[in-house]
C-alpha cells in the first residue's frame, strides 16, 4: 500500500502543471462552499440571537382579518387563566429633524420596553417608568446621535412630527444601544408610554399585544383560548413559533446558498477528470511498462484513484486553511448587513465555521475527486500490456 501511495505521489510530481490545476480546481469549490457555510451559520445565529433575546414566555397578537386588537379584546385576555401580564402597543411612523438632518423614525407606544424588545441595554438614562404618564421618550442611538458632533442627553426635548403634521415635545428618559429587534431596529425607534400614544394618535386599537404566561407550561392554553375565540382575526405566535419558522426559511436560505456555490466544485470535478484522462493517455507507455514489472490492475487502479485522494486532500485542506484565515479576519469587525433604510444600525453577521464543518469540507473534497477520478483509473486498470506499450 505504501509502494502504491508513493507511486501516485511521483506520478503527479511527474506532472506538476497538471497536479496543480487540479489541486486549484478543488481548492476554488472547497473555499467558496465553506466560507458560504460559514457565512451562513453566522447568519442564522445572528438573526436568531433577536429572538433568544425575548422572554420565552411570551405571545404576540397581531391584527389579521381584524383591522386592529380592539381595547376590549385587550381587557378580555387580562382575565384568561394563566396570563401573568397583557402589554399593549400602538406603533406609528414619525419625522425628527435635528442639526438639518431629517430621519424616519418608528414612534412605539408601549409601558413595558422588555416585553416588547427583550432584555436591550442603554447607552444613557434610563427606561421611564411602568405605566409613566407623560412625553417621556427612550430614543435609538441613531436619533440621539444623528451627526458626528450632535449627541442628545437625558432630560434634553426632541420634537418630533407626527403623520398628521403636528409635532410634539418629548423629554429624553434613556439612550438605546444598537440592536435588531423584532419591530426593527433600535437605531431609528422612540418609545412612549402607552398613555401618550394614545392621546397623540387617537387610535381606536392597538398594533399589537404582548401576553405574558405564567409559565412555559401554560402557553398552549393560552394560545387555545385565543384561537377558540377569535380563530382567523389574529395571528397568534410564540416566541417558539417564531424561531421554529425562521428557522425552516433560513434552512432553505442556506441550501440555496450552498447549491449555488457547488457548481464550482462541480466544474472543479469535471476538471479534474478531463486532467485525469489527460494524465492517463499520457501515461499509457509508462502503465504497460508498470504491468510488466507485475503491477496488477488492481495496483494501477489504486495508483490513480490515490492520485485523485492526494489531489483532494491538498485540494481541501489548502481551501479550509485559506477560509479559516478568511473567517478570522473578517470576525474581528463581523460583516454589517443593512435590513432596509429604517435600519440603520443593520445587523453584525460573524462568521462561524465548526470542526464539523471542516471535517464534511475535507470529506467532500475527497469524494469529488475519487468520483472524477474513478473513470480515468478504470479506463488506465483495464490496458493490456501490448497496447500500452505500443502507443506512442
Amino acid at each position: 500500500m505504501i509502494d502504491t501511495l508513493w507511486l501516485a505521489y511521483k506520478g503527479l510530481m511527474s506532472r506538476k502543471a497538471l497536479a496543480f490545476i487540479s489541486i486549484l480546481a478543488i481548492f476554488i469549490g472547497i473555499t467558496s462552499v465553506s466560507y458560504i457555510q460559514a457565512f451562513s451559520t453566522g447568519f442564522e445565529n445572528s438573526i436568531l440571537s433577536i429572538f433568544f433575546s425575548l422572554n420565552p414566555e411570551n405571545i404576540f397578537v397581531t391584527p389579521n382579518t381584524l383591522p386592529y386588537v380592539s381595547p376590549t379584546d385587550v381587557a378580555l385576555m387580562q382575565t384568561l387563566p394563566g396570563v401573568r401580564g397583557v402589554y399593549p402597543v400602538i406603533i406609528f411612523p414619525g419625522i425628527v429633524d435635528i442639526a438639518g438632518k431629517v430621519t424616519d423614525v418608528t414612534i412605539i407606544g408601549v409601558n413595558n420596553i422588555s416585553a416588547l424588545i427583550g432584555n436591550v441595554g442603554l447607552e444613557n438614562g434610563t427606561f421611564y417608568p411602568a405605566y409613566a404618564v407623560g412625553p417621556y421618550a427612550v430614543i435609538g442611538n441613531g436619533i440621539a446621535n444623528p451627526v458626528s458632533n450632535i449627541y442628545l442627553q437625558p432630560g434634553q426635548t426632541l420634537v418630533v412630527k407626527l403623520p398628521n403634521g403636528n409635532s410634539v415635545p418629548l423629554t429624553v428618559y434613556g439612550i438605546m444601544k444598537p440592536a435588531e429587534t423584532v419591530i426593527g431596529s433600535t437605531a431609528n425607534a422612540i418609545f412612549i408610554p402607552l398613555s401618550e400614544a394614545k392621546a397623540l394618535f387617537n387610535t381606536p386599537g392597538y398594533s399589537l399585544v404582548v401576553i405574558q404566561s405564567d409559565g412555559l407550561n401554560g402557553i398552549n392554553s393560552i394560545v387555545n383560548y385565543l384561537k377558540d375565540i377569535y380563530g382567523n382575526g389574529y395571528t397568534i405566535q410564540t416566541v417558539e413559533q417564531i424561531i421554529s419558522e425562521i428557522r425552516v426559511a433560513l434552512v432553505g436560505f442556506s441550501f440555496f446558498l450552498i447549491i449555488i456555490t457547488s457548481v464550482s466544485l462541480l466544474v472543479g470535478s469535471v476538471g479534474i477528470l478531463g486532467i485525469t484522462l489527460a494524465r492517463v493517455y499520457q501515461r499509457i507507455r509508462e502503465i504497460g511498462i508498470m504491468k510488466t514489472l507485475g503491477l496488477t490492475t488492481r495496483d494501477i487502479l489504486l495508483i490513480i484513484l490515490f492520485e485523485a485522494i492526494i489531489v483532494g486532500l491538498i485540494g481541501g485542506v489548502a481551501g479550509v486553511i485559506v477560509t479559516f484565515l478568511v473567517v478570522t479576519g473578517v470576525n474581528l469587525n463581523g460583516i454589517s448587513i443593512n435590513l432596509g433604510p429604517a435600519s440603520s444600525s443593520g445587523l453584525t453577521v460573524f462568521l462561524s465555521l465548526s470542526a464539523q464543518d471542516v471535517l464534511i469540507s475535507l470529506g467532500i473534497a475527497i469524494l469529488a475527486s475519487v468520483i472524477a477520478g474513478i473513470y480515468p483509473a478504470l479506463k488506465a486498470s483495464r490496458l493490456t500490456v501490448i497496447e500500452a506499450i505500443r502507443r506512442d
